[in-house]
């Protein structure tokens, strides 16, 4: 795309369809095969580095059922946003640069999810993070994009080298020289490279993923595990590491500023990047730590409580967003919440995380959907003012249902994909709480956080599609061109869907969030799912009978009920044409402008990074002025007031040097007649 794109023309977006077709086929073998398979995990790699003493590093490629189920999401995704394209961004410039960052994003992808070492991993880690830096500044000229780009690559760099430095401190601990290392053995685990009489080691020598225990359930790092660390502190600090990277790549507290700002790019980018693949890649890495190494009790209900609480504390500042990408970015960071919670439930259980990948699996499809359904109708109206949309029902009404359906989904309304997944990480999350100090308040912010989402969600769909018509006629663009809020985007006029090559994508991608959940009750696709148990209603399919909770009914009626209640919530202030708006003198004006302005977050982050750095910066500068540079001046002004001085004693006068030669004869003789007797008893002479 890059290197021969322009010859391509505007026939560049086929081209790249073409290939992501065929990305698609090979990621559905691969998924079939590793759904009928026996042995789940299968692995080819080659030594990469030979150091001294043993120690190598690989490259390879590890088939297993996340990085199968990985390869569906990239893939599917990845077309239909791929296909979308080719009208969205029609008449921008630049398509070939476009595209070629594209592709390859999603080569990154698709190498990612296969690698079978932490090393390879983040080498493909940190290509995903410099092809979202290009693809949030595709429109460069636009300063606010530039920003967002900038933005996003320095948060997501600080959970990168937290990343780094936790896979240091498992290699260190657990890479041993020829299956002779730190740790003696690891339970369940095979490595075939070892020579014969050697224990296993994490690593097997080469830095490689340790194939999981036969129920795919990861053994904790419990205390004493580890020669030297009898506590478990050094492991629950590697683990908190890993937790930070991916709390970079999918936007938790505290990292979660940049992913509102990435809005800031095309939609498309915004669909496959930020809703489906990249910010699934922080939660893939916690479902693989889990299931290859596992986390020490206390470092995963950490995980878990930093889900909980992103959960509903992003849910918040949704409600109140502007702007229709900003508040599905917003919807974004929740559900990733969710994710990272579920994770940390699972590892707290010792289960395998199947409940967070089923939940990246059904949200990818429905948050994709949403997110091209809004980019349909920015397309058509050239804004992302919602208070400036209203009454597109009529003009677009395969948009509206499918945005609705979308909807649907992500506040966990059955029979829609969300409400399955999210009953199934509650579930489980409730299980892992109901016994730990704090752990219910977690939990119950999640709850929480099911009201706010269908009432912000429903409140993005009434604003846009309901009333009678626009509230504000979108302004005449030059050359039928689109808003520059997009770049230059389409003509905002006449009213009207767009062609199959947009609603395509989006049928699709409402038939998916139909039907995904209910796939786990196929055997093999179920597979795909470590440690999930499908629910419904409180009946549970165990071991092929099923099986009924009283606590799982009770969840799943709250969860529904609680979205039903935001629904409700959002028809009263926003359905049928109505608008709310808070009024000047509300005694919740003011929380209303803290989450206008995002907790003041951003601006503690401004300071902190500009005026933080101004400080160090004047504090440097006087070190530099006063003591290195005063230091320096200093001595070069004592030599030279020195040289004064002695170059006074040089007068060219022959009787002022006798003077002084007879002086110094003098006082020589006087120290060897009284001097040198009285010294050198002291110094031991006669």
């Amino acid at each position: 795309m890059g290197l021969l794109g322009r010859r391509f023309g505007r026939a560049v977006g086929w081209v790249a369809v073409f290939f992501e077709a065929g990305a698609l086929v090979s990621g559905f073998y691969v998924a079939l095969a590793e759904m009928g398979a026996a042995l789940p995990y299968h692995d080819q790699s080659f030594v990469w580095l030979n150091f001294p003493g043993g120690t190598r590093f690989v490259m390879g490629t590890l088939v297993s059922p996340l990085g199968a189920l990985m390869l569906l999401v990239i893939n599917v995704v990845g077309l239909l946003v791929v296909l979308y394209s080719n009208e969205y961004m029609a008449h921008e410039e630049g398509l070939p640069r476009y595209y070629a960052e594209l592709m390859l994003f999603l080569s990154a992808m698709n190498a990612l999810v296969l690698a079978d070492n932490y090393l390879e991993f983040i080498l493909f880690w940190e290509l995903v993070g410099l092809c979202s830096y290009l693809l949030i500044g595709f429109f460069y000229k636009k300063p606010e994009a530039a920003s967002a780009a900038k933005k996003a690559f320095l948060v997501t760099r600080v959970g990168d080298v937290l990343f780094l430095a936790g896979v240091f401190i498992f290699f260190a601990s657990f890479a041993g020289v020829h299956g002779v290392g730190p740790i003696t053995s690891y339970p369940g685990t095979a490595c075939p490279s070892s020579p014969p009489g050697t224990g296993p080691t994490w690593a097997c020598s080469g830095f490689v993923f340790a194939p999981p225990n036969a129920n795919s359930a990861a053994p904790f790092l419990a205390p004493g595990t580890v020669t030297g660390d009898p506590s478990g502190t050094l492991m629950t600090l590697a683990g908190l590491l890993i937790l930070g990277g991916a709390a970079g790549k999918s936007a938790q507290f505290p990292l979660h500023t940049w992913l509102p700002d990435a809005m800031e790019g095309p939609t498309t980018v915004s669909a496959l990047i930020h809703a489906a693949t990249m910010v699934a890649a922080g939660i893939f890495l916690l479902a693989i730590t889990t299931i290859y190494l596992g986390f020490t009790p206390t470092a995963a209900l950490v995980i878990l409580g930093v889900g909980g609480f992103t959960s509903l504390f992003a849910g918040t500042m949704g409600l109140v967003s502007p702007d229709i990408k900003r508040v599905i970015a917003y919807s974004t960071i929740s559900q990733l919440g969710y994710m990272t919670m579920a994770v940390g439930a699972a590892a707290y259980l010792v289960v395998g995380p199947g409940a967070a990948m089923f939940h990246l699996f059904t949200h990818a499809f429905f948050k994709s959907l949403l997110f091209l359904a809004a980019g349909s109708v920015i397309h058509v109206v050239g804004t992302q003012d919602l208070f400036k949309m209203g009454g597109l029902r009529k003009a677009m009404p395969i948009t509206a249902g499918t945005m609705l359906v979308g909807a649907l989904a992500l506040s966990g309304i059955f029979p829609f994909s969300g409400f399955f997944s999210k009953d199934d990480l509650l579930s489980l999350t409730y299980s892992a709480t109901s016994g730990v100090p704090l752990g219910f308040l977690f939990f119950a912010l999640s709850v929480a956080a099911v009201l706010l989402t269908a009432l912000y969600i429903f409140r993005l769909w009434f604003m846009t599609f309901g009333g009678e018509g626009l509230r504000e006629p979108p302004a005449p663009h030059p050359g039928g061109h689109p808003s520059p809020k997009e770049g230059p985007g389409a003509s905002p006029s006449p009213l009207h869907e767009p062609s199959w090559v947009m609603l395509a994508p989006l049928v699709t991608l409402a038939a998916i969030t139909c039907v995904a959940g209910f796939l786990p009750l196929i055997p093999s696709f179920a597979h795909l799912f470590p440690g999930l148990t499908w629910s419904i209603f409180g009946y549970s399919k165990v071991g092929g009978a099923w099986a009924f909770s009283l606590s799982d009914l009770t969840l799943s009626l709250l969860s529904l009920s609680l979205a039903f209640l935001g629904l409700g919530i959002a028809w009263v202030f926003w359905g049928g044409g109505r608008v709310y708006r808070m009024p000047t003198g509300s005694p919740l004006r003011g929380l209303h402008g803290i989450l206008q302005r995002r907790y003041y977050f951003d601006d503690a982050y401004d300071a902190l990074a500009v005026h933080g750095i101004l400080v160090l910066s004047k504090a440097m500068d006087w070190v530099d002025r006063y003591v290195i540079d005063g230091t320096v001046h200093g001595f070069e002004q004592g030599f030279s007031r020195l040289s004064s001085r002695v170059r006074t004693l040089q007068t060219g006068i022959v009787s002022n040097y006798a003077l002084w030669l007879v002086t110094g004869l003098l006082v020589l003789v006087i120290f060897f007649l009284y001097g040198v007797p009285y010294l050198a008893p002291l110094f031991g002479g006669g």
